[in-house]
Parts: C-alpha cells; structure tokens; sequence
C-alpha cells in the first residue's frame, strides 16, 4: 500500500509522462563582415515561423523550440545588408550553429542569398548521434526503416530483428515525435512508418541524455514532416513486375531479367501546404503497400510429378513453381500525417499515423518461412488481421525567448486478430464437423480432422482442413507529459520534466489442437447425467484445456469481470532533470533520472509449492495464493561532455547508468495457462517469469569528429557496456509434499559485456559524387543471447545429480558481427549539367558486409535442429561463425521536368544486384545451408535412401529447398526473430514519382 500512496503522490506533484525532446536550438553570432565587431540588436528570423530573435551585447542569438526540417533564415539590421540562408536544417534534440557576417549597405551589392550547406561535424553532441534526412532517404536505394537503420555503426539487423551494441531486440527503444512506440510485450516498434513521411531518423547507440530512458541498447528517434510555406504533392508508384505480366502469370516460375516476380506493389500520395497565413502547416500522406511474397528466398520450386509412400499407400503430385510463396500476401494501408498552427507564444502540434494490415499465412503461425505441408490446403489458411497507430498533441506556451513549457498527450494501440479465414470468431466450432460442412468441407467423421497425406512420414494436409488456431490481443498506450526547458545567460539549457506510460493490454489465445478437440469434449461431456461426478461446465473444460487469456473472457470478450483475468495495466513513470552547458566551444551535457516500475502482476506465493495457488485436479486459482509483484524505483545518472581539440577536431565522451523493464511477454501469462502447463499439459518450453526485475546496463564511450579539409569529416567512437540483470531460462524445485512437478521459468540471471570501435566516413558532394562509409568492430559477449538460451544445460543438466548447480557460460552472442560496414555512392548530374540527356540523372550504390554471426556446431539425431537436449556440442559455445555476408543494392533515376511546376522522376531500384546467395543461417549437425547431415549419415537417412531412391529427392525438395527441417526448429521460438536460411535475391522494382 505504501508504494500505491507514494506513487499516486508523485502523480499529482508530476503529472506526465517522458516524451524525448523533439525540437532543436538554432544559435550563432552576429558580425560585421569588415571589422568582425558584433551587431547588438540584428534581427534573426526563421522564416515560415513567428520565431526569431535579436542579438545580444556580444552579438550573439538564441532560438529555441525549433522542429526538425530545413528552413530559410534571414538576419537584418539597420544600415547592413539582409542575409538570407535557404535550406538551413535544424536537428531534433540538437544545437546548430549558423553565424552571420552581414555587410555594411555602403557595398555595392543586393540582398545577399546563401544554400546551406550541412555542417561536417557538429561540435554541440556530445554522444554518437548519426542522423538520415528526408533528402538522403530520396535517393537510397534500400526501402524500409530497418534497412535504413541497418546502415548505421553499432547497429545490427539480423533474422528481421533489429539490435545494437550487443542488447537484446527488447533493449531498443523507438520514439515518435518522442514519444515511445516501442512494443512493450516482445519489443521492437509496434508502429509502422513509411519512409516517405519521415523527416530524420536519428539512431543513437548510447549516451542519450536523462530524458531519454527504457531502451539501454540505443533509441530510434523518427521525426514526422511539417508542411510547407508553399503548396506541394506528389505521387508514386512501385512495382517488382518489370514484364508487365498478368496476375494469373505470378507463380509462373520464371524469371525477368534474372529474377522472379514477387508481387510487389506500392502507391504513396502526399500532400503539404500552409493555411491562414502561413500559420496553420499540414502535412499528409497515404500509402498502400502490397507485397504476394514480403519475404522473398530463391526458392528453387520442386518438380517431382507424382510421388507415393510405400507405407501409407498415399499419392500426390507434388509440384510448385520457383520463386515467391503463393497465397501468402500482406497489404499494409497507412494515413500519416502532421499539423501545426502556430499562434505565437503558444505552438500546437498534432501528429499520427495509422496502419490497417492483412496478411494471409497459408504456411501456418507456427512457421517463418515456406510450410509446404499446406500446399494441398491453400483455400482454408490462417489470416492474419492487425492495426497500428500513434497519435499526440503537443502544446508548447514560449514564456520568453529563453523559456518554453512543453505539455503533450498521446495516445497509441496494436492490435491483432488471428482466426480461421471461414469460421472467424466461431473459434469453438473449429473442429466441430457440422459447422464446418455449412462451409463447404465434409469432415469424414466427426470431431476428427481430415485424414492427411503421409509421403515418407511427412505430412500434408488435405484440402478443407482447419490449421488455423486463433488469437485476439490489444495493446492500448496512454501518455501524458509535460517539460520545462529554460535558458540562462545563453550557457546553461535546463530542461525539467517527466510523466507516465499508461499501459493496458490483452491477451486471448488457444492453440489449433485445443480448440479442434473442444467440440467434441462439449459433446461428450453434455451426453454425461447430470447426476455424474466427472460431468463439466462449459467453462471448467476451457480452461481446462490452457486458454491463456487475461482482459477477455474464457470466450474471447473484452471483460475484466475474472478476477484471476484482468487486463494488465502496468504503469511507468519518470521524472529528470539536466543541464546542457554551452560554454564556448565546451558542452556538457549533466542529468539525473528517477524511474517508477509498477508491472500490475501477480506471483504464486510460495513458487516451490503451486499447491497453494492452483489446483491440480481442477485448475482451479486461489486468489489467496497469489501475491502483487513488488513495485520497482531506481535513480540512473548521466554524464556526457564535447569541446574541440582544434577548430577541425571535436572530442566527446559520455557516461550512464541505464534501467529498464524488460519485454511484458517474459512476465504476462494468464493463469490458467500457466495452471495448464504445471498440471502437464505440455512441457514448458516457453515459460514467464511473474516477478522479473529490469536490466541494468553501465555504458562509457569515447570518441572524436575529425574535419579533412572542407569536403569530408570523420569520426571514431569506443564504447565499453556492462548489462547485468538480465533474463534466463530456470527451474524451480518443488518441495517435496507438492503434487507438481518441477516446472521451468523465466527469472534474472544473465549478464553481457560488449565493447567495440565505430568508425564512418562522410565526403560532401565533389564533382558529382557524394561519399559516406562506416565500419563497426563489435566484440558482445555474455551468458545467453536470448531468455531461453540456457534451457538445454536446465532441461538435460551434464551432472543431474548435482541439483542447483547451473554452471553459465561466456560466449560471443548470437547477433554479434565482429565486423560490419557499408559504404554508400550517390553520383548525380544536376539542373544544366553535363549533356542533356544526363541532366537530372543520378546512380546511387549501397554495399553493405558483415563477417557473420556466431552458431555452435553439434551431433545428434534426427531433429538435431531442435530441442537443444538433443545435441551434442563438439566445439565451444557459438565459436563458429557463419558465411561473410556481401551485397551491392543500386538504384538510377532520371528527373525531367513537365511543366513549370511538375517534375517526375523515373527509376529502377535493384536489390542484390549481383544475386549473392548470401547464408545467414546454417544446419548446425553441418555448418551448411545446403545439407543437413541427415541423407549421408549410413545411420539416418542413408538407411532410407538404400530402401527407397526416391526418398533422396524427396528429402533434399522438402527439408532442404524448402528448409522444413530448420524452420521447424525456430517453431514457436520466444524471441520473435524470423531466421531464414538466405538474405534477400535479386529483386528489380520499377518507380515513377510525381511532384509539384
């Protein structure tokens, strides 16, 4: 009660919640261009905006409160020439310097007109801060904000997952506009953005400031586009079918131009303008995406005509084109926009995006990659339904030219609805036959599924059955903030605030095999008398079989009626407070956080006897035998400094301390699924932890910007991380007078030291060509890489006798590169340069390379792939490492310009220009992406070959090509990385753009 009374206290002293800074300063000085005297009292101003300012008694100016984006500035005083910079860009969180030397109106000369050009280094960060514009994003040839991100040092993008500095997918933080839209269940970002209505992208590795917190790896900050002063559009279109075939050509197998059709399909309208003199800014932009295969492989299609089983007796014709999956498409739909109207001292910003997405999965939930065992059965496969969005109101009241107050009020959710694509929401007739007759699918007896195919003991599922299982969640995201950024004596920039992250989410799911059996166990158990002892409710027999559901009903409802149900409503809250010192050319950058942990979930009371909370015959929850998983605070300080050396080179250092929560998933389960895996429902490979503490992580990191001449800079920054806390697969001993078993869980235990060098190159454009590379050097080690890590030392012990000795293991992590780099070419002809028709053309390359990641080899049985009790290791933990990773992606347009105000541009985006065959992951029996082992074993399948030849070409089709054997492995994994044997192929898109 204590800790409810303390925190409802800190509500009404603070009531709001962290939103990262999402403007940026503007400062520089004023001169005389002949004397270098400063000018006292020139006017600045940011043109399309009521902000500006005057110059001090040292001719210095200040303009805070500025949005991300480029501006026009203009600076005047009496007697002197009016200087005016286009294209000037103002960074998110950061200080831009631009200096003004304004000629005396004696000087033969007009208004004087300047286009920015963007500074090589910036002497005001003093931590990692690599920043991707809006004019940058237009010309790469890569699309996607991962991909995007995946350009970055520090930063790895491996099995579509994204990780930096060595954290876990869950330690990244992404922000909005500032406010956080990171999934708080698995992590990574639960908003979808298209890179078109983005405005920066600034990935920051580590050394954030106070205000920034529950991400320890590094945050993603994404900036929406304001309008503009003058009316703008555009329209594009995208697509990878260069043959211009018809859709009943998809699946044709064939190649165009060296590689296959895989169904992509892009539209992108936007709009920007100015209402109300200027004052009122609106910015829009609608996309709808849509892609047949949305992650392609170079499937090599099977040909095997038709095949039987001698054992079965079973037939089929097994044949399926190369190229992309069939039915297996998703279609995004997205509306982002931004408003501001600026009603100078008081600015209101309001933003959003939302994404409606369907997605049907004929190759199952429980894979991640081609199922072939539903090819027969494409008329009935799962469909997946979700939607996304994230909206906010920012006001901002300009108290002084020095003083801001920030309020802001967001709201996001993610929801999800996965269902059969005939019964829907009928999820409890799934496997009841006369429902699924009214379909149109004949069940031959009832409350059994359809007899499958069985070719050599792989099975197939014949047409009409239902695979699909069903799952409905909800993740709603109040955020309520408020900040106090005030300037004193143009050194000290304070910036006080904090709030609260407001949680609620839902959860209902039922694996296919329980729901295909609850028909019939309604049915036998309503035959039953009244009178008998073993007859059930409705309800016991559902929970009975596992649901796992807490905010819906045992039927799938929205209802927090069931005390043992309720929605999880955790609440994190923050306050901070930091100083940005600008003294000269020294920045120091000092803060202090304090974070509130409140996960609303409860614990069994005593974990080595569930008898107190679950019964073992029923299921049955006593709530008495549950008790609230304490509340958590802690205080974390940050330290961050830059100066220059020399006036070329800019040293920066930085150090904090850094908390979070990890993921909700770890901890989240409803309880009678959890009574349903201690009763032995199944084993529990996937368990929680009901009372897991946050992480803490300690990071240093050093470095220096250095300007080459006035065309190229680079920098070089070390860091050095220890993160402690985190989580890893257990057991729990129970006592001895329990009827349980000992059960596995998810607790605290797990520690990783990372350290690495980052370095990146930029070359300003010179005589065309534009020029920027990084190169990162990553050694991250620790006990686990993901929470279930350790489950094969905790499942099958090398001493079982030995009892609580868990002996951990330092290893390099799974998603380390040692080495990973890129190097981005952009060679462009401008207006009336070069012949005409190069005018306007442009060619952009990105290489990107990586050493590979670690993997430990091993022996064993047939599913070697799997369950990690079932392999032997024959080498140290992760001491292999996969193939080198190369590809070159390249894109070349053309501009023309169609009427005074209407220009297009046509390209042709090439991914994998060269096809590299690219391994990303391997068979670990072998090391191989192309043999697993199993045929040339004398013991394994070499037996079945001498008996059937035909087994060979069946095997290396199903479990190779199509990499059965492996996804099935990766099935049901509890990280929700998507491993796939290959990078992307070949892919050619073609792209037209229209803009006024």
């Amino acid at each position: 009660m204590s800790h409810r009374v303390t925190f409802f206290c800190f509500l009404l002293l603070v009531p709001f919640l962290l939103f990262a800074g999402t403007s940026g300063k503007l400062k520089g000085k004023i001169t005389d261009l002949k004397t270098g005297e400063p000018l006292v009292g020139a006017n600045v101003v940011v043109m399309g905006t009521s902000l500006g300012a005057q110059s001090g008694m040292t001719g210095e100016y200040s303009i805070t409160n500025l949005s991300a984006g480029t501006y026009t500035i203009k600076c005047s005083f009496i007697s002197y020439k009016t200087v005016t910079v286009q294209n000037y860009r103002i960074y998110a969180d950061l200080t831009s310097e631009l200096n003004f030397q304004l000629p005396s109106e004696g000087l033969q000369t007009s208004e004087i007109e300047v286009i920015a050009v963007r500074p090589l280094i910036n002497k005001n960060s003093t931590n990692a801060n690599r920043i991707t514009t809006s004019d940058e994003l237009k010309t790469l040839p890569v699309r996607g904000l991962n991909n995007i991100i995946a350009l970055t040092p520090g930063v790895v993008f491996q099995d579509k997952t994204v990780f930096i500095r060595g954290g876990r997918q869950d330690e990244v933080g992404f922000y909005l506009e500032g406010a956080s839209i990171t999934d708080p269940v698995v992590g990574g970002r639960a908003v979808t953005i298209v890179q078109d209505a983005v405005e920066e992208i600034q990935v920051q590795s580590g050394g954030y400031p106070a205000e920034y917190g529950g991400s320890n790896a590094g945050i993603i900050y994404t900036q929406i586009k304001s309008g503009t002063p003058e009316f703008k559009a555009s329209a594009e279109w995208v697509t990878d079918n260069i043959g211009f075939k018809g859709k009943s050509a998809r699946y044709d197998g064939k190649k165009q131009l060296g590689s296959y059709w895989y169904g992509y399909s892009e539209f992108t309208g936007t709009m920007s303008g100015s209402l109300l003199d200027k004052k009122l800014k609106i910015f829009g932009l609608f996309n709808n995406n849509y892609q047949a295969d949305p992650n392609p492989q170079n499937y090599p299609g099977i040909n095997l005509g038709i095949i039987g089983d001698p054992v079965s007796h079973d037939t089929i014709n097994l044949v399926y084109p190369a190229g992309a999956l069939s039915k297996n498409g998703v279609q995004n739909m997205t509306g982002t926009g931004s408003i501001q109207f600026d009603m100078n001292p008081i600015i209101l910003r309001l933003v959003g995006t939302y994404t409606a997405r369907g997605l049907d999965n004929p190759w199952s939930s429980a894979r991640v990659s081609g199922d072939i065992a539903n090819m027969f059965n494409q008329a009935r496969t799962e469909r997946i339904e979700s939607q996304d969005a994230a909206f906010s109101l920012k006001g901002t009241y300009i108290a002084s030219p020095t003083t801001y107050v920030e309020l802001t009020a967001g709201y996001s959710f993610n929801t999800t609805h996965l269902f059969d694509p005939f019964l829907q929401d009928d999820f409890l007739h799934y496997g009841d036959s006369v429902a699924n007759a009214k379909m149109g699918f004949t069940f031959s007896q009832a409350f059994l599924r359809p007899t499958q195919k069985t070719i050599f003991e792989y099975n197939f599922n014949s047409y009409g059955d239902v695979v699909a299982g069903y799952q409905k969640s909800e993740r709603n995201h109040i955020d309520l903030s408020a900040a106090l950024t005030t300037t004193l004596g143009n050194v000290h920039s304070i910036k006080a605030g904090g709030g609260v992250q407001l949680y609620t989410i839902r959860n209902y799911s039922f694996g296919n095999e329980g729901l295909f059996a609850i028909p019939g166990l309604f049915y036998a158990n309503d035959l039953k008398p009244d009178t008998s002892a073993s007859k059930q409710t409705h309800d016991q027999i559902i929970i009975g079989r596992g649901v796992n559901n807490y905010g819906y009903d045992l039927y799938g409802n929205v209802s927090d009626s069931d005390p043992n149900a309720k929605a999880k409503k955790p609440i994190l809250a923050n306050f901070y407070i930091q100083d940005k010192i600008e003294y000269k050319d020294l920045v120091l950058n000092i803060g202090l956080r304090y974070d509130y942990i409140q996960t609303d979930n409860k614990q069994l009371i005593d974990p080595t006897m569930p008898d107190l909370t679950i019964n073992k015959e029923t299921s049955a929850i006593n709530s008495a035998g549950l008790v609230d998983v304490p509340v958590f605070s802690g205080i974390s300080p940050r330290l961050g400094f830059s100066f220059p050396v020399t006036d070329r080179t800019v040293f920066h250092a930085q150090f904090g301390k850094f908390v979070q929560q990890t993921r909700f998933r770890d901890m989240y389960q409803g309880l009678y699924a959890t009574a349903y895996n201690l009763r032995g429902g199944f084993e529990i490979t996937a368990p929680v932890g009901f009372n897991i503490r946050p992480t803490h992580t300690t990071q240093y990191e050093v470095g220096f910007n250095q300007q080459v001449g006035e065309v190229a800079s680079f920098d070089v920054t070390g860091y050095y991380k220890d993160i402690l806390d985190q989580v890893v697969f257990d057991k729990i001993k129970v006592a001895k007078n329990s009827k349980y078993q000992d059960y596995n869980v998810l607790t605290n235990g797990d520690f990783s030291t990372t350290k690495g060098v980052e370095m990146s190159l930029n070359i300003r454009r010179i005589e065309r060509l534009q020029a920027n590379a990084s190169i990162s050097f990553n050694d991250a080690q620790g006990t686990g890489s993901f929470p279930n890590s350790n489950r094969g030392i905790i499942g099958a012990p090398l001493d079982p006798s030995a009892g609580a000795f868990k002996p951990q293991y330092i290893s390099p992590l799974e998603y380390n590169n040692a080495f990973r780099g890129n190097i981005n070419l952009d060679y462009r002809f401008g207006v009336n340069d070069g012949p005409g028709w190069l005018q306007q053309a442009g060619l952009a390359a990105v290489i990107a390379f990586n050493s590979g990641h670690p993997y430990t080899r091993g022996i064993g049985g047939a599913d070697l792939e799997g369950d990690a009790r079932n392999r032997q290791p024959i080498e140290a933990l992760n001491s292999s490492t996969t193939p080198w990773f190369f590809q070159v992606d390249l894109r070349i347009d053309k501009s023309f310009t169609i009427f005074d105000k209407l220009t297009a541009n046509i390209y042709i985006n090439v991914i994998n220009l060269f096809d590299a065959r690219n391994i990303e992951n391997v068979f670990l029996r072998t090391g191989s992406a192309t043999d697993d082992g199993y045929i040339s074993d004398p013991k394994l399948g070499g037996v079945k070959v001498a008996k059937n030849p035909e087994y060979r070409q069946f095997y290396q089709a199903i479990y190779l090509d199509y990499a059965q054997q492996y996804q099935a492995a990766v099935t049901g994994a509890p990280y929700t990385t998507s491993p796939y044997f290959y990078g992307p192929p070949r892919q050619i898109k073609l792209g037209v753009r229209l803009e006024y």
